[in-house]
């Protein structure tokens, strides 16, 4: 019974097409296989050997693709994001601005009666040392 098999390999691009049988049975009987017996295969046995004790998954595709994916993706998402929001994201978005706005300017008026209460707090110390002084001076 033969059987025709494909192997691809992402990590080193190499792909290899067999046909698969356990023994061929020739006119004089059975022989080895020669697939088996062929050097691509050796190599591919090997670079899967290899593969294995180093623990790689065969179809993980390289570190600088993943990377290049996650960011191409990320980046598409991005741009959907911003251009297919529902109406209700569209009224969170609003409040949400609307919200960080008053904070901000809660933040400036708190800062601004700091400066004022200061300001009266020195105008009230000239006013005591000028009562003073004047008391001194009588």
């Amino acid at each position: 019974m033969l059987t025709l098999s494909v192997l691809y390999f992402p990590d080193n691009g190499v792909k290899a097409e067999f046909n698969r049988s356990c023994l061929a049975e020739g006119p004089s009987g059975p022989q080895a296989n020669p697939i088996k017996a062929s050097r691509t295969h050796h190599e591919l046995h090997k670079e899967l050997l290899l593969a294995h004790k180093k623990g790689k998954a065969l179809c993980s595709k390289p570190e600088l693709q993943q990377v290049l994916e996650r960011r191409k993706k990320e980046q598409t998402q991005k741009e959907e994001g911003d251009q297919a929001r529902t109406p209700l994201e569209e009224v969170l978005l609003k409040r949400q601005q609307k919200n960080t706005e008053r904070e901000k300017h809660e933040g400036e008026k708190v800062q601004e009666e700091a400066q004022l209460l200061e300001f009266v707090r020195v105008r009230q110390n000239l006013k005591k040392i000028q009562a003073f002084h004047k008391a001194t001076n009588s």
